[in-house]
């Protein structure tokens, strides 16, 4: 048999296939029959590990704006996959490493997979399937003065998950792909970013909140400042230049020549430049690259593209800076007549100048979910396999209506996809749990992870990435599946007996306007709606009680009534306001007169088992500043259990008024889905004068 040629671009190992269909049997009688295990005792029989034949990594990178690294999977052979598309078929394991020391060690990320299966239709003639995985990642921002590049590492192994912790295991089939990856800076400062160690012994840390975050902006550079920064570098007019120069090409301004000319003094214009902005062939890939597309058959369907930045200027600015956007735009031949007439979408990621890019340059992705129900037909029909192209532009986007488009700068790449039949569409997902992503939300403890946002601002509920619990009303989000059903049941993880959500809902369609949404009175199930009826995918409201831990369960029900999937999530809940009191205990305590001048003390309570901060204040703020400050004015630990910390409040300098002193403390509990913090004050009088 003649052997395909691998994207690497040598020939495949041998098929092996008596070895491959008895896999896992084998795999029983010695673990290292295959020898890849290399501390192994046991002695190999047939040294085949790393074999590229059936399926191999394409590509990997990492989208920094939404935090996932991806890898695109390729699928040479018509069989040897374990069943046809009506069949089981078998997994394609990919586990990701992440090396913050240049590959010094590796981190373990996860693992995630897919089902495969014998598909002729995409595989013979030397043509192949093209997959991909997608896993969410929780690394650690820093400020936009740091530029973060680090390593990723991405293992797939057929029908044998990778093992954790260890980075260098050998897959017997399967491969290995290394890339650099770009780590999105964090848009805002905290007080230690620009005064160090607030423990140093000054008068004004003690004011200074360190929760308190400062929006950082993100600087757009016009072509003219642009011109400045490439000034000594080898980064063409029609490269710093392209947004403005296309939009003129493209008749999208309603300048002259001339005065389009006047807006770019100092810019001299190639005279080829006709030549240059209307390519004939291909678009320049000196500076990005599309290599690899593929499709995540996980819920729900994505499209995914890896983009290999090669240079380290030319992409509008560096990481403090709005920098430029690479889109792609995908199209479908869904009736393979060869017209790619569907236009799927466009997706983006952001990319900056890297001063600290090596020769091998950056690995981005891009990714696009896509409702595929429309395309799916029964398995007993055979599999539906899709052409797919792909356009990459740098910082002007394909047009949707032109899937012959030639860009300036990228390429086009074609590939075919596999759209799962409806006998396996995938098991509904939660995706958005309390306002929070569940890949953010550690399932053992059931609260945030350090790096978690809000889904629909990017913000994260804590500036200093604590813990968050979950409190009030609690909103179940995720992708709909067509002609199918859903029940949400929250249950104590402690025991006991599932209570069904059906609190009646108001969607919000894709025009703005709402649509009311109630459950099945006698199954407690809710239709799923599609996108353009709930463009929030809410599934369920849950309005939460008491400070337990809960399982929030997502059963998905198919046309005939029968139990597709269930998907469960952990969630610790917090609905106890924290306890906070304070008292004046110097002079004629509580609602005592004080002379201006003298010093008033006592003591305050601040407590909860999820603390997040308490702060001190007189009001009214009637006086000059720096005056009526109480020591301490704030704090992020429990003070003592009652009578609690002393406070006390200097009044040199303070007008002769009444006043209150007063304490607030804030929890950590994500309040309805949309906010942080249980706030609870109290307060004491006093009275100062003359």
């Amino acid at each position: 048999m003649k052997e395909k040629q691998s994207k690497k671009g040598h020939s495949p190992k041998n098929s092996y296939p008596k070895e491959r269909a008895a896999f896992k049997t084998i795999l029983l009688g010695n673990p290292n029959y295959f020898g890849n295990l290399c501390d192994s005792t046991l002695k190999p029989t047939l040294q085949i590990s790393g074999n590229t034949y059936y399926e191999e990594l394409g590509c990997v990178g990492y989208h920094p704006q939404q935090k996932k690294l991806e890898a695109v999977v390729y699928v040479y052979q018509p069989s040897g996959y374990g069943s046809d598309i009506c069949g089981m078929g078998s997994a394609e394991f990919v586990r990701f490493y992440l090396s913050f020391d240049n590959g010094a060690t590796w981190d373990d990320e996860g693992m995630t997979s897919f089902q495969v299966h014998n598909i002729p239709e995409g595989t013979d003639k030397n043509k192949r399937l093209e997959y991909a995985v997608s896993l969410p990642a929780s690394i650690s921002q820093k400020v936009c003065t740091i530029e973060n590049l680090i390593q990723v590492r991405a293992i797939l192994s057929w029908n044998n998950p990778p093992p954790a912790n260890q980075p260098n295991w050998t897959p017997i089939w399967g491969s290995v792909e290394e890339a650099t990856i770009q780590i999105e800076p964090r848009h805002f400062l905290l007080p230690i970013d620009i005064f160090g160690d607030l423990e140093i012994k000054n008068p004004l840390f003690k004011i200074i909140d360190p929760n308190i975050s400062i929006p950082t902006k993100q600087i757009e550079l016009d072509a003219v400042a642009l011109s400045k920064v490439y000034k000594d570098t080898k980064v063409p007019v029609h490269r710093f230049a392209y947004k403005e120069l296309s939009k003129f090409v493209s008749n999208q301004t309603n300048f002259s020549a001339e005065s389009f000319l006047n807006i770019l003094p100092g810019i001299k214009i190639d005279p080829k430049i006709t030549d240059l902005l209307l390519p004939s062939k291909d678009g320049n890939t000196s500076y990005e690259e599309l290599k690899c597309i593929g499709l995540d058959p996980n819920s729900p369907n994505t499209l995914v593209g890896i983009i290999h930045v090669k240079k380290s200027s030319g992409y509008s600015g560096g990481v403090c800076t709005n920098g430029s956007r690479e889109y792609v735009t995908f199209w479908a031949d869904f009736d393979d007549n060869g017209s790619f007439e569907t236009c799927l979408g466009t997706a983006s990621v952001r990319t900056y100048d890297l001063n600290n890019i090596t020769a091998e340059g950056v690995h981005y992705s891009v990714r696009l979910p896509v409702d595929l129900s429309d395309y799916r037909q029964r398995c007993l029909d055979g599999a539906k396999v899709v052409r797919i192209r792909a356009i990459l532009s740098w910082n002007v986007a394909a047009p949707c209506s032109n899937s012959n488009y030639i860009p300036v700068w990228g390429n086009r790449e074609e590939t075919l996809i596999n759209i799962s039949p409806l006998a396996s569409v995938p098991a509904g997902k939660i995706a958005i749990l309390g306002g929070i992503p569940v890949s953010m939300i550690d399932n053992t403890s059931g609260k945030t992870t350090p790096d978690a946002v809000f889904a629909t601002n990017n913000l994260a509920p804590d500036s200093l990435g604590r813990a968050c619990s979950f409190g009030g009303r609690v909103s179940v989000q995720g992708a709909p599946i067509a002609g199918y059903s859903y029940k949400v049941e929250v249950t104590p993880a402690s025991g006991g007996a599932p209570v069904p959500v059906v609190t009646d809902l108001v969607l919000t369609r894709n025009d703005g306007t709402p649509l009311d949404h109630t459950a099945d009175v006698v199954t407690g199930r809710f239709d799923y709606m599609p996108v353009e009826s709930n463009v929030n995918g809410l599934l369920a409201q849950w309005d939460s009680t008491g400070d337990s831990k809960w399982e929030v369960k997502l059963s998905t029900y198919d046309a005939g009534g029968n139990l597709a999937g269930v998907d469960t999530h952990l969630i610790q809940l917090d609905n106890t306001w924290p306890d906070v009191s304070i008292e004046i205990t110097s002079g004629t305590g509580d609602c005592g007169k004080f002379h201006i001048g003298e010093t008033i003390s006592g003591n305050f309570v601040a407590r909860d088992d999820n603390l997040a901060s308490y702060s001190l204040r007189v009001e009214p703020a009637v006086n000059p500043a720096g005056t009526s400050i109480p020591v301490p004015n704030s704090g992020l630990v429990n003070t003592a259990v009652a009578p609690g910390d002393s406070w006390e409040l200097n009044t040199h300098g303070m007008r002769a008024c009444g006043y209150i002193i007063r304490v607030t403390g804030k929890d950590l509990a994500i309040i309805n889905s949309q906010s942080l913090g249980h706030y609870k004050s109290d307060s004491s009088g006093f009275c100062l004068e003359e």
